[in-house]
This record gives C-alpha cells, sequence and structure tokens, in this order.
C-alpha cells in the first residue's frame, strides 16, 4: 500500500529552460504552478510487467524518483530477462507470471510494457485483483480489443492509463503550453510531417499494420494533445513501398479536421530524406517544433524553448505514469487515461479505413 513520506518534488521535474520561459511541459502552465505547490506525500509500489526492449525507459525512469516510486518487483516469462532486470535496475522479486506477482508481493499499481497482444488478458488479471493500471501504447491492436481494456478497468474499479510519452518526448506538452498561454492566437492550421528510412525485422516486419501504428499513434494523440479537441473527420492514402521488407505500410499522407482546423501529416518510412518537424500556424505567431526545440515566432521576433525531455526519454515515461499518480491522489480520471486513448485510437483505425478505400472517416465526439 501507498506510505507516507516528507514533502517531494512535483511530477514535472526539477525546475528546466522550459518552466523558466514561462512554458509548461505539462501543457498548462496555471495548473501545473497549482501542482507544483501541492506536496505529494504517497509513496506507489510499482510493479513492471513484460521486461523487453521498452520497458527500460520505465525502470530508468522510475527508479530516477524514489520520492514518489518505489519499483518493487518485476515480471517475465523469460528467466534471462528476469535475470538483467536484476542485474541492471536492482530489482530482486521477479516472477514468471502475473499469478505469481499477485502472490508474491504486495503493488499499488502495475506498468503493462507486454508486446500488445497479450495487454488485454494482463490487464483483466491486474484489474481484477484492483490493481491500478499504465499500459505502453498502442493499448491494443484495434478498438475492439481497446474497448475491452477500457471495460475490464471501469468495472473492476480500477484506473488505467496509457503511456503516451511523446506529449513530453516530443515538444507536444510545450506548444500545449503556449498555445494556452495564447503566444500565437487562435490555431489556424497543423503541419507534421516524420520522413524517415525505418527498416524492420522479426515480428513487427510481418504485421499487417506498420508505420502508422509504431509513430502515428504518437502524432496522432499529440494532434489532439495540442488542440485540446476532437477530430471531426479524416481521409488518408497509405502505401507500402517494395523497397521495404515490412508487410504492412511504409507510407501515409492524412488530412485532419478539428472544427476549423485543418492537420496535415505526412509519414514515411522509406524516405531517403530525414526531416521530423511539426508547424503550428496561429492568427499572431507560428510555432515550429521538434524532439528537442521549440520556435515561438511572431511579430516582435523569435524565441527558443529546450525540451529537458528529449534527451531523457526515461523521464517521459515516468511522466506519463505521474498523470496516473496524480488521479490516483485526487481520486479522478487521469488525462492520459485508457478512455480518453479510445479517441487515439480512433484515429488510427479510421486511417486504415480510409487508406483501404479513399473515404472521409466521420467521427462522434472523437470516437468511431
Amino acid at each position: 500500500m501507498s506510505q507516507t513520506l516528507s514533502p517531494a518534488s512535483p511530477a514535472t521535474g526539477p525546475t528546466s529552460p522550459a518552466i523558466n520561459a514561462g512554458v509548461s511541459p505539462a501543457g498548462d502552465p496555471a495548473a501545473d504552478a497549482a501542482a507544483g505547490e501541492q506536496q505529494r506525500t504517497r509513496l506507489h509500489r510499482v510493479a513492471v510487467v513484460g521486461c523487453g526492449v521498452v520497458s527500460d525507459m520505465h525502470f530508468r525512469g522510475y527508479l530516477a524518483h524514489p520520492e514518489r516510486v518505489q519499483v518493487v518487483a518485476a515480471v517475465d516469462p523469460l528467466a534471462e530477462r528476469r535475470s538483467h532486470v536484476q542485474d541492471t535496475f536492482g530489482i530482486s522479486e521477479t516472477y514468471a507470471s502475473i499469478d505469481e506477482l499477485l502472490a508474491g508481493t504486495d503493488v499499488d499499481v502495475v506498468s503493462v510494457c507486454t508486446p500488445t497482444s497479450l495487454r488485454l488478458a494482463a490487464v483483466q488479471q491486474l484489474a481484477g485483483a484492483g490493481k491500478d493500471v499504465m499500459v505502453e501504447k498502442p493499448m491494443a491492436d484495434n478498438l475492439t480489443e481497446a474497448r475491452a481494456i477500457v471495460a475490464a478497468a471501469a468495472s473492476a474499479g480500477v484506473r488505467l492509463a496509457v503511456d503516451q510519452n511523446f506529449r513530453d518526448h516530443y515538444c507536444f506538452g510545450l506548444a500545449r503550453g503556449a498555445i494556452k498561454a495564447g503566444r500565437i492566437g487562435r490555431v489556424i492550421t497543423i503541419d507534421h510531417r516524420e520522413l524517415t528510412y525505418r527498416e524492420v525485422s522479426g515480428w513487427r516486419a510481418q504485421a499487417s499494420h506498420h508505420a502508422l501504428s509504431v509513430m502515428g499513434v504518437h502524432w496522432l494523440d499529440g494532434f489532439r494533445y495540442l488542440l485540446d479537441g476532437d477530430a471531426d473527420w479524416l481521409t488518408a492514402t497509405t502505401t507500402r513501398s517494395g523497397a521495404m521488407q515490412a508487410a504492412g505500410e511504409t507510407d501515409a499522407s492524412v488530412h485532419l479536421r478539428f472544427g476549423d482546423v485543418g492537420v496535415n501529416y505526412t509519414q514515411s518510412f522509406s524516405s531517403r530524406v530525414e526531416r521530423c518537424e511539426t508547424i503550428v500556424i496561429g492568427e499572431r505567431g507560428t510555432l515550429s517544433f521538434d524532439y528537442g526545440r521549440m520556435h515561438v515566432v511572431d511579430a516582435d521576433g523569435e524565441s527558443v524553448v529546450d525540451n529537458p525531455c528529449a534527451v531523457d526519454k526515461p523521464e517521459s515515461a515516468y511522466r506519463s505514469l505521474a498523470r496516473l499518480l496524480d488521479a490516483v491522489e485526487q481520486d479522478r480520471e487521469a488525462d492520459n487515461s485508457g478512455l480518453d486513448n479510445l479517441k487515439t485510437l480512433s484515429l488510427l483505425e479510421a486511417c486504415y479505413r480510409a487508406g483501404a478505400d479513399g473515404s472521409v472517416v466521420h467521427l462522434t465526439e472523437g470516437l468511431l
């Protein structure tokens, strides 16, 4: 169970250049200032289920915040992964299954880093045991499965969050803060492109859904986060480059409509030119940003804000968990909740539907 501690630092971590510049990484300066004044007094016992590659940033991010998180256990069916966790991160309690975890130790929150196809069963079991859960992105392979995950948490009365860590790792949080602070006025349009050459192997190469599922889920969530609203419709073109090994799409062009704001999004895993940039055009200024830096340009000139989470990806994983812990402590829904994430996955599934037949796919309050 949670323990009482002396006052500790807020979830946003130590003071950063971004905060000094008046733009909050979490995206809402006023709310973050209030949160910064609140003393956190709870230590949460956390376990990590699934100790593959992606779990590394979770262990490192959580262990960097002993004032709030105590990583007490790890679960993986492979003995070599359990040994790696013990040797690398000093986690003494490791288990081969969730059954063993629940029988062997007491935890408050579980971070699920398993392959996507295993998450529904994991959440059903953990939620049934009364544990709050955060899952890696994408929450599920399809919207039907995602809804089942959300329903499992809701029926058990536990909280569910999703690690959409690009809200912090990329400059989306900084840009959201700038927009809410009125730095560029009313948003008119957004243009985003990620162009890269990304070859894959193993199970990922055989998956029928590829580039959009790997990276698009980050960008689609980011657009929602920036605009703090729901998409009305989208259309998309998807294709697979014959030069790549992937079975699924390697390239996509997507246009989304959020009220009167249009978003153009280009994704390529086959480009020999490398680019990753987001431009937000407002009535009084323009934002240009990537992972590490945001430029704010208006009639008075240009200012630059650095993103501390760009070089510290584990911190972005912690911040996703911290949103869930905030919700637990304040008895509310997390802003990265599974319910919220259904809207991101609705956009992803809508992209695939539109890409298959060239249709315009409409959403209702952001949902299919």
